[in-house]
């Protein structure tokens, strides 16, 4: 296991959110959020409406995971341990993941939409913003939750 001592697999925050994450949650949650998104913004030309509906559901994916995740009892001992001991950069996966999502599927629907060069800076700026919202509302759920499970 990676939380070990001496062991140089993956970071220790991406082996204790990777023991921690709760798949069905954050599925589930996803999946809501984008079928809603969807719903919402109805159109006949669903390749204009799909990208920003998955990209909802990326964002609330990582939300609804991490949060879940930090809020959650269950996992491996080690793992819950050093998240509770450094939320912060514990925090920075699921947001990490929300950021790259976001960027992803926003890039797709503005290149549908014919801004290729353009788009590709603003999708980058959308998925950072969504990165730092994910980290700043997934870091301040750990440190509350803290290390009261572990």
């Amino acid at each position: 296991m990676t939380l070990e001592r001496g062991n140089s697999g993956l970071s220790p925050a991406v082996a204790s959110t990777t023991f921690l994450w709760p798949w069905g949650w954050a599925v589930g949650g996803g999946a809501v959020a984008a079928a809603a998104n969807a719903l919402m913004n109805l159109s006949p030309n669903v390749l204009m409406m799909l990208p920003g509906a998955l990209s909802t559901g990326v964002f609330f994916f990582a939300l609804i995971g991490g949060g879940v995740m930090f809020l959650s009892g269950k996992g491996d001992r080690r793992a819950r341990r050093y998240a509770g001991k450094h939320p912060w950069q514990t925090a920075m996966v699921p947001a990490g993941i929300g950021a790259v999502g976001v960027a992803a599927f926003s890039y797709i629907g503005l290149a549908l939409s014919g801004s290729l060069f353009l788009g590709l800076f603003a999708a980058a700026a959308a998925g950072i913003g969504a990165g730092i919202a994910l980290w700043v509302i997934l870091g301040l759920i750990a440190s509350v939750a803290g290390n009261k499970s572990a």
